[in-house]
C-alpha cells in the first residue's frame, strides 16, 4: 500500500475493493479478509472507530479497531476485475 496516503484514505480503498486485503496492525501479525464495513463516526474519539472483516478461510466476522492498524493492503483477486453490467446482461439473454 501507498506510504503516501492516510490510513482512512487505505480502508476506504479496500471497503471499495472487491477482493480480500491484508490487515497489518501496530502489535500483533496480519490478517486477510474482505472489508466490508467501516465506521469513521467519531474523529476526535477514535478509539470508537472500526472495521468489520470476514476473515480468509473461516468467513468469521471481526471487529477491529482503526487506531490498532498499521495499514491495510489490496493483496487479494478483485473478484469483480473486467466484469461489467453489460456483459453480465448479455450474459442473462442468452440463458
Amino acid at each position: 500500500m501507498n506510504a503516501d496516503i492516510s490510513l482512512q484514505q487505505q480502508i476506504e480503498q479496500a471497503f471499495n475493493y472487491r477482493g480480500n486485503v491484508t490487515i497489518a496492525f501496530k502489535h500483533g501479525n496480519p490478517v486477510e479478509g474482505f472489508l466490508y464495513n467501516r465506521e469513521f463516526t467519531n474523529p476526535k474519539i477514535p478509539e470508537n472507530n472500526f472495521i468489520d472483516v470476514f476473515l480468509k478461510g473461516s468467513g468469521e466476522p471481526v471487529r477491529y479497531k482503526i487506531n490498532d492498524l498499521q495499514s491495510v493492503a489490496l493483496t487479494g483477486e478483485d473478484l469483480a476485475a473486467g466484469k461489467s453490467y453489460a456483459e453480465w446482461l448479455e450474459k442473462q439473454k442468452k440463458k
